[in-house]
Formats: C-alpha cells, structure tokens, sequence
C-alpha cells in the first residue's frame, strides 16, 4: 500500500506559494521585503536596514532567539550555520505573511464579485 502523504504535503506546499505570488498584493509586500533585504547589505548603517524584521513580523521574532555573534562557541562554521538558519527562517516568514495577505485579496475579491453578481 503506497504512502500518498507526500503528493498531499506537495500540493499544501504549491498552495501555499500560490497565495503568495498570484496576486499584486503579496507580490508587492514580497518587492518590498526584498528592497528592505538590499538595503541591509548596501547600507548596513542605515536607519531603515533592520526594517525587514518589522516586515516579517511576527514569526520573525521566533526566529529571532538564535544565537549567533561573536560571543557564539564552535568557530565559524556554527555561526555560519546559525546565519543561514536565521535567514531561511526569515524568508520561511516572509512567505507565509505573503500568503496570509493573498489570501485576504482572494476573499475580498471573491466577495465583491459576489456581492455585483
């Protein structure tokens, strides 16, 4: 008997990207958290350079309890590992409030046009 979980957990996974990018809303939130990014690595000094926590909020601040810095043990490597789990975490958070605001533009658009029919 074969295991479907993992076509079921494929297609929750495509739905999920769906929300996020088919609609000019979340793209525009995805534009804008991707110009805050760039403009934490071009102006690291910048008052607006830590803006892309805000804008990933609030399952950022989740991600923000990883330690990493100079006071972390283990040498490079681990904070490497540190830094990349903290920014798939904040793209992880990026995504999903992308998809939360595609889905709010699907419903207010699904009950206009139900609302005009």
């Amino acid at each position: 008997m074969p295991n479907d979980s993992r076509p079921r957990r494929l297609t929750r996974l495509r739905r999920l990207l769906a929300l996020a990018t088919d609609n000019w809303l979340a793209r525009g939130y995805l534009a804008v958290f991707a110009a805050s990014v760039a403009v934490m690595f071009l102006f690291p000094e910048s008052v607006f350079a830590p803006s892309f926590l805000l804008l990933t909020a609030p399952l950022s601040f989740l991600g923000v309890a990883i330690p990493f810095g100079p006071g972390i043990e283990g040498g490079a490597a681990v904070q490497a590992l540190a830094v990349g789990l903290w920014a798939a975490w904040l793209l992880l958070s990026a995504l999903v409030n992308a998809a939360a605001l595609g889905a709010l533009a699907h419903h207010v658009r699904d009950r206009r046009t139900t609302r005009h029919a």
